[in-house]
């Protein structure tokens, strides 16, 4: 509710953490269960930071560190979690301009799995 009524994806906390990097850490990774919230801050722009720990690279790390492969595989991805929109796909012409989420990135194909936005 709070990102759609406009709340910066990126604002930091009293330590200095973003909502994405907060999940990254030892303590939410041990939980499990944080791939839907990660995924949903990437689908409204959150961003990686260069500070070690907060680096994409640094939560890739972390994620396969604590058994979250598929999240990590995600991440690896250019467009991995992101909103996107659909555009030249010839196959199916009505969905060209559609938002979308990427999902995976399929690398026979150079394509990506997406998920329609409703």
């Amino acid at each position: 509710l709070l990102l759609q009524l406009g709340a910066n994806v990126n604002a930091r906390n009293s330590v200095g953490l973003t909502a994405i990097r907060r999940l990254f850490t030892p303590s939410e990774l041990a939980k499990g269960g944080v791939s839907d919230r990660i995924r949903l801050l990437l689908s409204w722009g959150a961003s990686f930071f260069p500070e070690k720990e907060g680096s994409r690279e640094g939560c890739i790390s972390s994620a396969r560190k604590y058994g979250e492969h598929e999240l990590a595989n995600l991440l690896e991805s250019e467009l991995g979690g992101r909103r996107c929109e659909i555009v030249n796909l010839k196959s199916r012409p009505e969905l060209n301009g559609k938002a979308c989420v990427a999902d995976e990135y399929l690398p026979a194909s150079n394509q990506y799995k997406v998920t329609l936005e409703a």
